[in-house]
């Protein structure tokens, strides 16, 4: 079941207490700065700060700045939540800079700014007095004059156009970390901000909701403020490490029977993977006769695959840079326990060096992990590296076929299960979702069968891609002439991964080393 949070106060907070998180992903420029000063001037308060039960700012960092630097306020009306981890307030920053806007799936920062600037907003402001600070108005999501418990049904019923949207979606990532974010309406419950929170609620069967109140003659310019008035994002720049570390795949992704299609796919074709029953003596042969007996797994997840195929007699080589924690290492589940990545890195590296020609190379889903088209090319470059003339690349992906990548734009239906990690899009690159707002944003690229091709294209003479349901399904052989430079390169990032403690991976000239020994050549 979706999580009812939990509606606690707001108050009046010496800034003082408060601290801006240094990984805000918002950038401020000078001219929405001066667009927020209007709106606290004309408008006052309409939704809270949020900050952590330590004080660091969770959203508002843009009005508690303004309030204080440039209107010499001293306090600001503040939520404060439960204690969190450092990666669900990431998460939760993220999530916020996106949630307190009515957002279409096809809205973004630079679009909603457009929109914004050919609005007369001034025109607006100029026919509203200034509120005093003294004015209850101007801390009106703390005033009971301007604020109310309002039954869910007669919000519903005097709102009754809303839609499965985008916003919604925010609107159950901020519930799912137990935060309650008011509703801003008219007197007369015409909403003004807040559509896919009010669905959210009504969903998950609140009987009752804040609303902070406008008047009619605010809420165009309220409107305008709420809904439209954003600053960059810039999460791919500030969270860069983070979103490498994140990409480990998670305790509840695990498959403990059966291959996946990444590696069913080259035996069953596009029938269902679980028609491939590796204890079955000819479905093991089968795939041995097709991707051989001794392969390469880059990114080998739970390694549940990898005992599969060693069950039935195939050597694997398996890379896993993130492996998280198993009863066995001690370590806590979803969460990555670097000694015992460490451990099979250098195992792997071991029969890199060796130099024995593999079958097959495996990518599945790793692709749709790595967050950076660059990061992408090097995992593709260390791949060829491996492929000798005879070898076959496989490669299995998500598709924007897939429905995560649809519900991320708004296109559908959350299932229950996912609601507290729904992910919403990112505009860095086509494609890019980020959620898993829990234990950390983690990004996921969805792709189309020509960015696949293309992206193979440069370091395989031969690709095939092609669309198989809701995955992206390639192979690749005949390695063009290996470019030195570019797999130093490629090592150096792929071998030096950073860690959640701040440290890297620190292999760099242990791979170098076991790839100079595999190719017969120095590296640059």
């Amino acid at each position: 079941m979706s999580r009812i949070p939990t509606l606690r106060p707001v108050s009046l907070t010496d800034a003082r207490t408060l601290r801006p998180s240094a990984y805000n992903p918002r950038r401020a420029d000078e001219a929405r700065l001066r667009l927020v000063q209007l709106s606290l001037r004309k408008l006052g308060w309409l939704l809270p700060v949020y900050a952590d039960a330590d004080g660091e700012i969770l959203s508002g960092h843009q009005r508690t700045r303004v309030a204080t630097e440039r209107m010499g306020e001293t306090h600001v009306p503040c939520i404060r939540t439960e204690a969190m981890s450092e990666g669900r307030r990431k998460g939760v920053n993220i999530a916020f800079n996106r949630a307190t806007n009515d957002l279409a799936r096809e809205d973004s920062s630079q679009t909603i700014t457009e929109v914004l600037h050919r609005m007369n907003v001034e025109a607006l402001a100029a026919s509203l007095p200034d509120l005093s600070p003294d004015d209850p108005r101007f801390y009106r999501c703390a005033d009971p004059g301007s604020t109310a418990l309002v039954p869910t049904e007669a919000l519903t019923r005097a709102n009754p156009s809303l839609r499965l949207s985008y916003s919604r979606n925010l609107a159950r990532v901020l519930a799912g970390q137990d935060i309650l974010t008011p509703l801003v309406c008219t007197r007369d419950l015409a909403l003004v901000n807040g559509e896919g929170r009010l669905e959210h609620y009504a969903e998950v069967g609140m009987e009752a909701i804040p609303v902070v109140y406008v008047e009619d003659e605010e809420a165009e310019l309220a409107r305008a403020m709420l809904n439209l008035l954003s600053m960059d994002f810039d999460v791919h720049g500030r969270y860069e490490r983070d979103l490498r570390h994140n990409s480990f795949r998670r305790a509840r992704r695990s498959r403990k029977s059966g291959l996946g299609r990444g590696l069913a796919f080259p035996v069953v074709g596009k029938r269902p993977a679980r028609l491939l029953d590796l204890q079955r003596t000819e479905h093991a042969d089968a795939w041995k006769r097709v991707c051989g007996t001794y392969v390469c797994y880059f990114g080998a997840g739970h390694l549940h695959e990898v005992d599969q195929l060693r069950a039935i007699g195939v050597t694997v080589a398996a890379f896993e840079p993130y492996r998280i924690g198993t009863t066995e290492t001690g370590a806590r589940a979803d969460e990555i326990d670097k000694p015992e990545s460490l451990r099979l890195t250098r195992a792997f590296l071991s029969e890199i060096a060796s130099g024995r020609p593999f079958d097959s190379v495996f990518l599945a889903s790793v692709l749709n992990s790595v967050p950076f088209r660059a990061d992408r090319e090097h995992v593709v470059t260390i791949c060829a590296a491996l492929c000798s003339e005879r070898t076959r690349l496989y490669v299995a992906c998500s598709s924007v076929n897939q429905a995560n990548w649809r519900d991320a734009q708004g296109a559908g239906t959350l299932s229950q299960t996912n609601g507290a990690n729904a992910s919403f899009a990112l505009d860095y690159e086509p494609g890019i979702t980020i959620g898993d707002f829990t234990g950390g944003p983690k990004v996921q690229k969805y792709h189309t069968s020509p960015e696949i091709y293309d992206l193979l294209k440069t370091r395989f003479q031969t690709v095939r891609s092609e669309y198989a349901s809701n995955n992206v399904e390639a192979e690749a052989s005949t390695p063009l002439p290996l470019d030195p430079h570019a797999l130093a390169a490629a090592l150096a990032f792929e071998f030096d991964l950073p860690y959640p403690d701040g440290s890297s991976m620190d292999l760099v000239r242990e791979a170098r080393a076991a790839f100079e020994a595999r190719r017969g050549m120095a590296l640059p």
